[in-house]
């Protein structure tokens, strides 16, 4: 039996892991504990870790490592943290495999511990282009430490070959997000409005904006153009905490500041995937707009270049941070003609990703060759 470690430090990627969880119980030959970290551990981000714990999967360590503070001195000083705090965790468990998401600085953390101990690293999500993000080049850092890829869209694929990764290591699968998201959003839509105090009926929008990390924008000032554009639209909104990036804790203040507005810290995946389902739309900068709202048929409107690069579904808006345009968008994307038009097809997989992804997991043979990867584009002899 494979024992497998998935590192999960947010609301977002563990939703993202769920599945491939689930789909690991079922396979005899592979065992998977998690390693909670970041913003789970932390109330002002809505303690996720109660929900991880709730979901019954078995959990190996807790390592805190958030940020301190709302600048981007604290979300270095927090990479370390996590290097620090993961060492001994990885030393102790030392799975076949350490599967990593995306893009976050907890997961570039437990890539380096495991690149010198070492480990095999399998890295889900990679290939991917955000430019207006930090993230961008954590993602390609994680990308050149992993020994296996399993990217969500071929598109994903070509770009990390064309990193210099061999072809042998890149593994399309698609999202995981996406497995269990139509069955999520099928959900009792009057509960989940009446518990996050919307109204039971007609149109509502979910604002979700994290700060751009790489552009050197005010991520407050970006924020105030969207809630000024979302509050001309006179429809109900709710929004969603940003993340715990540099600026997102200002960001949150601001939210509280907003009049009328329900805030919420974190959503359990179920009750997110009926708030996105029903939506008229999402507003903001997250990657579930380009992800998981077109299989919804959700439009979504991008504020913002934090996305940028990504691959976007048809039912996205794209929209400079400024009021009117972001007006402007949210009207285009609001037109009932508009939506009416989506496909409800994601360019990031069909809805199957967890059992190739366990399947290869298993499969995948464990000798030399894993572990001995090339550093660039040189010919092997």
């Amino acid at each position: 039996m494979r024992s497998l470690l998935v590192v999960t430090g947010s609301r977002a990627d563990f939703g993202l892991w769920r599945p491939v969880l689930s789909a690991a119980e079922e396979h005899p030959d592979l065992h998977a504990r998690l390693l909670v970290t970041a913003m789970h551990l932390e109330p002002e981000f809505g303690s996720t870790v109660d929900e991880v714990r709730a979901a019954g999967f078995e959990i190996a360590a807790e390592v805190p490592c958030t940020p301190p503070g709302d600048d981007s001195g604290a979300m270095a000083a927090a990479v370390g943290e996590a290097i620090v705090g993961m060492s001994p965790v990885l030393g102790r468990e030392r799975p076949d495999w350490l599967l990593l998401l995306g893009d976050r600085g907890e997961q570039l953390a437990a890539a380096i511990a495991a690149l010198h101990m070492p480990l095999a690293i399998a890295h889900l999500a990679g290939g991917d282009v955000t430019t207006g993000a930090v993230d961008d080049s954590v993602r390609d850092m994680i990308t050149r430490a992993a020994h296996l890829h399993l990217a969500t869209s071929e598109a994903a694929a070509a770009r990390l070959r064309s990193l210099g990764e061999e072809p042998w290591r890149v593994r399309v699968v698609g999202s995981p997000g996406l497995d269990d998201l139509a069955g999520l959003a099928a959900g009792g839509a009057r509960d989940v409005r009446q518990r996050y105090g919307l109204p039971d009926e007609g149109p509502y929008l979910v604002i979700l904006q994290h700060p751009e990390t790489r552009s050197g924008r005010d991520p407050v000032a970006d924020l105030d153009e969207t809630l000024a554009a979302t509050t001309t639209s006179g429809l109900p909104r709710i929004a969603i905490l940003p993340n715990a990036d540099a600026g997102g804790r200002a960001m949150i203040e601001r939210l509280r500041s907003e009049p009328d507005l329900p805030l919420v810290a974190s959503a359990p995946r179920s009750d997110y995937a009926v708030l996105l389902a029903n939506a008229a739309a999402l507003v903001g900068n997250s990657s579930s707009g380009l992800t998981e709202a077109p299989l919804l048929r959700v439009p979504a409107v991008d504020v913002g270049q934090r996305q940028a690069g990504r691959l976007a579904g048809d039912n996205v808006v794209h929209a400079d941070p400024e009021r009117a345009s972001i007006a402007g968008a949210l009207r285009a994307a609001m037109a009932p003609a508009f939506r009416t038009g989506l496909s409800g097809r994601s360019p990031h997989g069909d809805g199957h990703a967890a059992e190739r992804i366990v399947g290869i997991l298993a499969a995948e043979p464990m000798d030399a060759r894993l572990l001995l990867k090339r550093t660039g584009q040189e010919e092997v002899s």
